[in-house]
């Protein structure tokens, strides 16, 4: 489904919502739970693209139903995939993810095992983002990113999308920081928000006020 400035959210895929980006540059944002690469291909082939087209692949953070599906798109598309630095060492496991977030890969087993990627670079500085702003949005985990373009932030799981509210602090490793984040990003002139989770939503006045009043508490 084309929501917006060249900006595709991949349908029928299971976890988290998956982004296209076209333009002059083609990439991914995040790959839903583990098997859902033949729903990601299939949606890019029904819209004239081949996977091996991709510039890169976009990590917004390391939960399993965001990059369950990063490895297989990664072999297929044979591109780069991008985190930011904080969040590097969870995803190459050199550090181990706190509380909850530790036993997701488990609970989502059903849909296949997590495998961290290989050739994984940092966001920062990369050219591939260069009409992008790429802010660091810590909270929900250390190395969260949205990306952000002409009134456009895709958030991750910054936000959820409808009544655009923060996400749920049982998920989140620091809630101040998770504040601070949203605080950041709704200071820019916003037209959408294309969140993890919930609809793609128009960034109106009345729910942005209400999530001011939230991050206030």
């Amino acid at each position: 489904m084309l929501v917006t400035d060249g900006i595709h959210m991949v349908e029928g895929v299971k976890g988290a919502h998956v982004y296209l980006v076209t333009g002059s540059q083609l990439f991914l944002i995040d790959t839903g739970l583990p098997g859902q690469e033949h729903r990601i291909c299939d949606y890019l082939r029904a819209n004239g693209i081949e996977p091996c087209a991709l510039d890169g692949i976009v990590i917004t953070h390391y939960d399993v139903d965001h990059v369950g599906s990063i490895v297989a798109m990664q072999q297929l598309a044979k591109c780069p995939i991008y985190a930011h630095t904080i969040e590097i060492p969870y995803v190459l496991g050199q550090k181990k993810r706190i509380g909850i977030k530790r036993w997701l890969p488990l609970a989502t087993r059903p849909y296949g095992k997590l495998i961290s990627p290989t050739n994984l670079r940092s966001l920062v500085n990369a050219e591939l983002f260069k009409d992008w702003e790429i802010i660091h949005t810590p909270g929900h985990t250390p190395g969260h990113i949205v990306l952000y373009r002409n009134g456009v932030a895709i958030v991750g799981d910054l936000f959820q999308g409808g009544e655009i509210r923060l996400a749920p602090s049982y998920f989140t490793w620091d809630i101040d920081k998770l504040k601070e984040s949203a605080q950041a990003v709704i200071e820019r002139p916003l037209r959408w928000i294309l969140p993890g989770h919930g609809p793609a939503t128009p960034a109106s006045s009345h729910w942005l006020d209400k999530l001011q009043n939230s991050i206030k508490k």
